[in-house]
């Protein structure tokens, strides 16, 4: 039996209850079955006990019979028999014991002592971490909230649901939403009527890879929807693993006010712009967004950060730019990726959230022969995995970009750009036209009569990305105590 706990008490435990359950599983041979999804060995406070139930359920697992002398031969072979008191405590075990009834109940008591102990043990690790001065503070917060997560997670279990209540919890679900006038997007708004009518909006729980090249518009287009949705009062949370916030937020600020972007960057502003700012400035900042610029995040990192937002803030959307540059330490890159889409999968559905995941795709779009540079699902990066977890694959495709100055109706492709609806779990695919203004960064409503007047304002040269952008010194005059952030930092790609 492990000894009390630096302060002189007994670890929390329930030794009783221990071996009502232990006993309940060896007189009746179905007690297994209801406790099997809540309990593991290492859950009962005694090794006797944890070797007891390590045999019980590796002859559950097996499928032969589970009873007293089916356990005493397991033990036997384990080499635990004698370990555990031999047969003299099996037997009384089983005298203890009348029945199984409520040994569910009784199994979800062992679980939460076993709780109460991994959180003094998680809680004494910290406390000797913070007197170590060689550990930096927000590594240790960053473990102590991934290990207190998996400690809920590890124990809590969903419990499978009859067809009637699975039946009835959707109805009750579907009325709620017609009640509340919700018809034809019964997710997160995506802000646009052609993706909602498509889509129903972005849906809880799925994994969402907004894929495209550089320079493409994805980062963009991101936030566009992550605007959208914060309006509409959803609350979203923004991992950029590549730009600071700062630049994210002039990029909101250019498509929000119609200033172009490079304006904004180089503070080139008139009092006309400076208006527009400080008109906007009071409505973004209410917007519930909420922002995490950490470079390099392993996956665990962020789900507990995601999982923080969510407990505190009641996160309903997470965007992640950009999926390949989350951090997986000791793998080959193709294993890192399939790691990370199956881990942003899990946390869409752990969440019951949409999570946005923006990716790269390969140099094999450029290399395709012929006018079309439309990219496919062979052409996501590095790993095959990414289309077999996301719930729906979205490619953004600017034809104009490649020099293409004519789609195949003939139309002008200037300002023209395409979110192709590549893979859609639980719908159709199809592809969403939409207008899109270089200097602003701003995707828009598709206007077939009007989408040909913005060609003008599309970047076309976009040498200014490729060296930081100094500030020239000037008088800000009644705005100098505007903040737009450091943005000395080169971008990768300009959006």
């Amino acid at each position: 039996m492990r000894k009390g706990n630096s302060l002189g008490k007994l670890p929390p435990m329930a030794l009783e209850i221990e071996t009502a359950v232990l006993g309940a599983i060896m007189i009746e041979s179905t007690a297994m079955m209801f406790v099997a999804d809540i309990l593991r060995p290492e859950m009962f406070y005694k090794e006797s006990h944890q070797l007891i139930f390590k045999a019980a359920q590796e002859i559950s697992i097996s499928g032969d019979p589970l009873d007293l002398m089916t356990i005493v031969a397991k033990l036997r072979k384990n080499g635990d028999f004698e370990k555990v008191g031999g047969a003299f405590y099996l037997t009384e075990l089983t005298d203890r014991v009348v029945s199984s009834v409520n040994i569910e109940y009784h199994a979800r008591i062992i679980a939460q002592k076993f709780m109460q102990r991994e959180l003094i043990r998680l809680s004494n690790i910290t406390i000797n971490d913070c007197y170590d001065e060689t550990k930096d503070v927000f590594d240790i917060l960053s473990t102590y909230e991934t290990e207190r997560d998996n400690i809920v997670n590890h124990v809590s279990s969903r419990k499978e649901v009859s067809q009637k209540h699975a039946v009835n919890e959707v109805f009750a679900d579907m009325a709620k939403k017609a009640a509340m006038g919700v018809k034809d997007v019964t997710g997160v708004d995506t802000g646009n009527d052609d993706m909602n009518a498509l889509t129903g909006g972005w849906q809880q729980s799925d994994l969402i890879i907004l894929a495209a090249r550089p320079a493409m518009g994805k980062t963009a287009y991101a936030l566009k929807k992550a605007v959208n949705a914060a309006r509409s009062g959803k609350p979203v949370a923004i991992f950029s693993l590549e730009m600071a916030k700062e630049q994210l937020i002039h990029r909101i600020l250019s498509f929000e006010t119609g200033i172009p972007l490079e304006k904004i960057k180089k503070l080139k502003l008139d009092d006309g712009d400076w208006h527009k700012l400080h008109s906007m400035q009071q409505e973004l900042s209410e917007l519930p967004i909420h922002w995490d610029d950490t470079p390099g995040l392993t996956l665990i990192e962020l789900s507990a950060k995601a999982k923080r937002l969510k407990r505190l803030h009641g996160v309903e959307m997470i965007v992640i730019d950009y999926l390949q540059l989350i951090t997986v330490h000791g793998k080959s890159r193709f294993d890192a990726v399939s790691d990370i889409s199956r881990g942003l999968k899990i946390l869409a559905k752990e969440l019951n959230i949409p999570v946005i995941a923006l990716s790269q795709l390969s140099r094999a779009v450029e290399s395709r022969p012929g006018n079309s540079k439309r990219p496919m699902l062979s052409d996501l990066r590095e790993s095959g995995s990414i289309e077999q977890d996301a719930d729906m694959v979205l490619f953004l495709y600017r034809p104009e970009y490649y020099g293409l100055v004519e789609d195949e109706e003939g139309r002008s492709t200037a300002g023209m750009a395409e979110v192709i609806v590549a893979k859609h779990r639980n719908g159709s695919t199809d592809t969403v036209l939409m207008n899109f203004k270089g200097s602003t960064t701003n995707f828009t409503a598709w206007d077939e009569e009007g989408y040909g007047g913005n060609s003008m304002d599309i970047i076309t040269d976009f040498s200014f990305i490729e060296k930081p952008l100094q500030s020239e010194n000037r008088s800000l005059n009644s705005h100098a105590n505007w903040d737009f952030g450091n943005d000395s930092m080169p971008d990768d790609a300009p959006f």
